[in-house]
């Protein structure tokens, strides 16, 4: 990695050390359980740790990426050279208004779920059985049956480059299919407010259970998988012109196209990054050969494949 020595300088000179590990194995920082080490793995205990990090690793260029539950990420067995951020260890907050929710980043759907069902809290029950943190989702523009959580937020919390906090209100915030953009490069979301109603918690649950059956997710359940690899297109569902092209089952060493899904690959034992890469192009070439469409992958891709 380069700038390691600067890095280690600034750590020794912060009393970091206790919130870095070096060479940290990420496979079980991944729902598909795969991936290599990361030269340095940081989990900031304050906002404040966080600031002075993410300053200056802005400012000396230093590579770098925001973990959040690591669903839809695929990371190179061959490890990340350089930093990972995790928020995990950050004070959480969920605070309910009357017509709004604000919720941290590092609050994962289930948990989200568990509070809004408890809570009475509606608005949000299309994104039942979406693995993931919220920042990740609202990074991704995350959504189900024709709603999007982009649709539902009227304002993020983010820290910029420069080590500062910025409140973006919606109409500043870009929202696309399965992605968010705002007027900014480097940034790390903090907290989001969403607008909501008011119902029973029994009405809300039955929501969260009518949503969650609709989903092939239920389907795959404690089985190692990212998600969904390719995003749809407007005439088009990925998973269908997989399944056309009679990929369903489909193997490369342990990874697998699913048979419930064929717009997800399963990670039966012990597949390597490269057989869960090499099965994404050959999904790709597949469909492109039989149907002219070029599917857009969903997943990211970390280190070197």
């Amino acid at each position: 990695m380069k700038n390691s020595k600067i890095f280690k300088k600034f750590i020794e000179k912060n009393n970091l050390k206790n919130i870095i590990c070096e060479n940290q194995e990420l496979k079980n920082y991944t729902t598909i359980k795969i991936g290599g080490q990361a030269k340095f793995f940081i989990t900031p205990k304050s906002i404040q740790q966080l600031k002075l990090i993410y300053k200056f690793i802005c400012k000396n260029l230093i590579l770098h990426k925001i973990l959040g539950n690591g669903s839809n990420l695929l990371i190179s067995d061959n490890g990340f050279d350089g930093i990972i951020i995790s928020l995990k260890n950050l004070k959480q907050k969920f605070i309910i208004k009357k017509k709004s929710l604000e919720i941290s980043a590092n609050i994962d759907a289930k948990k989200m779920q568990k509070n809004c069902e408890e809570n009475g809290i509606s608005g949000l029950e299309f994104l039942s059985g979406i693995p993931g943190t919220i920042g990740g989702m609202v990074r991704m523009n995350a959504g189900a049956f024709g709603y999007s959580i982009g649709d539902k937020i009227s304002e993020i919390d983010i820290l910029t480059e420069k080590g500062e906090i910025e409140i973006i209100k919606s109409e500043n915030i870009n929202f696309d299919y399965r992605r968010m953009k705002i007027a900014k490069n480097n940034f790390i979301i903090l907290n989001t407010k969403i607008s909501i109603t008011k119902k029973s918690p029994k009405e809300v649950q039955k929501l969260y259970e009518k949503y969650f059956n609709k989903r092939v997710s239920k389907h795959l359940l404690d089985i190692k998988t990212f998600g969904s690899v390719f995003k749809n297109g407007k005439n088009y569902f990925a998973g269908e012109l997989i399944e056309k092209c009679g990929l369903k089952g489909y193997k490369i060493g342990d990874a697998e196209i699913s048979n419930f899904h064929a717009n997800f690959i399963v990670n039966n034992d012990k597949a390597a990054s490269n057989n869960v890469f090499e099965l994404i192009q050959k999904m790709k070439q597949e469909v492109k050969k039989k149907f002219s469409v070029n599917l857009q992958p969903e997943v990211k891709f970390w280190g070197k494949f």
